[in-house]
């Protein structure tokens, strides 16, 4: 428990890589289309190679950057498991493991409610009420995360809150229960359902719903957060690490981008990432560790990463959207919109710890 690979330092340069891709990826999915006069990206110089159903290089590299989503739920699920590990040192007790939970809960959602209520606020003084649905009921459901009608890209929140508060049971599972004999179970009924299915002539739609299911974006992610929670357990990241070199590590990350590309069957596409998300996530670990500088760089971003995600769709797409200048040069605009976003990262981190010392002060008194 002492040597974990995934440290609060490393879930922060991952976090940072993901909302980097995160923004690479939604705003070119579809090419630069900010251009003036012709769309140029650095990345189509490597055209001659481009692989799978994208037709440049760059939309390539926007779909494959889809990976992002699933960084943050393993993170996510190995972090919580290494926190509920540290509250369980002696016994399991599901009330202090949901005491932890609602803690993290509510360190999220201020956040979370903090750049909501700014961006709607500016968005209802700029433009009005029509702008979107700002009826009571709705704005509700939005300022609790339930919704994303207003930023489409937080879609997230609701699947982020279910994995917080499964987390508890998921670790008293992977504490108590004998995975062989599980699997084992798992395997026995998996077939017996089947052979129900075929005996009964419902063997087409069964299949169907259960390909269905396991390919919702919502079941992908939680179980990639499982997944997490089980490197915890297993310490499956540890191993893998300890074999890589820098070389190997380099070509690790390659081979899961060529093999995500060549699969991926629209720029939505998860469904392998429950597959290629440790050998990425741990390429990208051991390969960075070799660069202090990338280090440092990518630790920061991964500092402010939720506020980047709450803000950069205001600026490639919403409310700021003419403060991005155009440009033939796709890199010109990625770094606009990434320097406004973290911009607004670190000032609104600053507004809330100003927020919550004057709260506290207020109490003292």
């Amino acid at each position: 428990m002492q040597n974990r690979i995934l440290t609060k330092e490393n879930s922060k340069i991952l976090q940072g890589i993901a909302i980097l891709m995160m923004v690479y990826h939604h705003i070119f999915i579809d090419g630069n289309l900010w251009f003036v006069n012709e769309p140029t990206s650095l990345l189509n110089m490597l055209n001659f190679i481009n692989i799978g159903k994208a037709s440049t290089f760059q939309m390539t590299f926007a779909w494959f950057c889809k990976i992002c989503v699933a960084i943050f739920a393993f993170t996510s699920g190995f972090g919580i498991f290494a926190q509920l590990e540290n509250k369980c040192k002696e016994k399991i007790e599901l009330k202090e493991m949901y005491k932890y939970c609602f803690k993290r809960f509510l360190s999220f959602f201020k956040v979370y409610a903090f750049c909501f209520l700014f961006f709607n606020i500016c968005q209802i003084l700029i433009v009005g009420f029509d702008a979107f649905d700002y009826s009571f009921p709705r704005f509700i459901i939005n300022l609790l995360g339930l919704a994303a009608d207003y930023n489409g890209t937080l879609w997230y929140v609701p699947l982020y809150y279910c994995m917080i508060f499964i987390s508890p049971l998921v670790y008293v599972f992977l504490k108590r229960v004998d995975l062989k004999k599980f699997i084992v179970v798992l395997i026995c009924a998996f077939v017996l359902s089947f052979a129900i299915a075929f005996v009964s002539g419902n063997l087409l739609p069964f299949v169907k719903e259960i390909s269905k299911f396991i390919q919702h974006y919502q079941t992908i992610y939680i179980l990639i957060f499982m997944e997490g929670m089980f490197c915890g357990k297993y310490e499956l990241i540890e191993y893998i690490y300890s074999k890589l070199s820098l070389l190997t590590s380099i070509l690790l990350v390659i081979c899961v981008f060529i093999v995500r590309t060549l699969l991926i069957r629209a720029p939505s596409d998860s469904l392998f990432d429950l597959v290629l998300i440790v050998p990425f996530v741990v390429g990208t670990i051991k390969a960075i560790s070799y660069s202090k500088l990338l280090i440092k760089l990518l630790s920061f971003v991964g500092k402010y990463s939720a506020y980047i995600w709450y803000s950069h769709a205001y600026f490639y797409s919403y409310l700021f959207f003419d403060l991005v200048i155009r440009c033939d040069m796709s890199l010109l605009v990625y770094i606009q919109v990434v320097t406004y976003s973290l911009t607004c990262g670190i000032l609104f981190s600053k507004c809330i710890k100003l927020i919550e010392q004057g709260i506290n002060k207020l109490k003292k008194c």
